[in-house]
């Protein structure tokens, strides 16, 4: 499974997590705090944590040969004034170094859900060692187009290296970290214009093959899970 599939997939089980948790929460708090595992064979496996801690979390990855996992917690709190009741969920994959946070409101009596599952940010992910090419990390800058419109940002990512290795992985990065952090903004679409530079002399063919693959992972995996964003590339040969 590649990167960005494998983005899909962590979204899904995020998904999938809440829907049990509002099953076995259904009029009252009976089991609040779950740990879902998705194993390197696609098998979901359902734990009770016994407590809400990193340990707790390290010690069950030791015993699974896993791919992704999510946590999930009870929260009550105030909100400028407001009184927030939610399940919290965060998920993180052993591919991405950003894991993805989650909540779901619900009825402070019935604990019936209030509207949909949404994002909320994303964090470090602490529990995978997630491994990067052994190279410098590309640099990447960010500006506003004036294409852009209040309803409509447009944003352009300069990145740019010497390693086509390194510049991939970067580039498949910036794409999965991009479309989670916009989609808290659901009445906007963003179009994120990719200006992708092979520093020190022309890409190879390889590259430019697999630059192709990431397009089509793009259209095929986060255009459906995250319609919006739009991402376009533009690489200088």
């Amino acid at each position: 499974m590649n990167y960005l599939e494998s983005a899909v997939v962590l979204k899904k089980l995020i998904a999938h997590t809440n829907h049990k948790l509002l099953q076995i929460n259904n009029k009252a708090i009976v089991e609040p705090n779950l740990m879902m595992i998705r194993t390197n064979f696609g098998k979901e496996v359902e734990i009770k944590m016994e407590a809400f801690t990193n340990d707790f979390v390290k010690k069950q990855l030791g015993q699974y040969e896993s791919e992704a996992f999510v946590i999930t917690d009870f929260v009550t709190t105030k909100q400028e004034g407001q009184e927030l009741t939610y399940f919290l969920y965060k998920g993180y994959h052993q591919l991405f170094h950003m894991g993805l946070v989650f909540f779901q409101l619900v009825n402070k009596e019935t604990f019936a859900p209030i509207g949909k599952l949404e994002f909320s940010n994303i964090e470090d992910n602490i529990f995978y060692q997630v491994t990067s090419p052994d190279f410098e990390e590309s640099s990447c800058n960010a500006i506003e187009t004036k294409e852009t419109t209040v309803k409509n940002p447009a944003i352009a990512f300069l990145i740019g290296n010497m390693n086509e290795e390194r510049l991939l992985f970067d580039i498949n990065r910036l794409i999965y970290e991009t479309a989670n952090n916009v989609q808290k903004h659901k009445n906007r679409h963003f179009k994120i214009h990719l200006q992708i530079s092979k520093f020190g002399g022309k890409p190879s063919e390889d590259f430019l093959k697999k630059i192709e693959d990431i397009k089509d992972d793009v259209t095929n995996y986060i255009k459906p899970a995250y319609p919006n964003s739009t991402f376009i590339f533009d690489l200088e040969n």
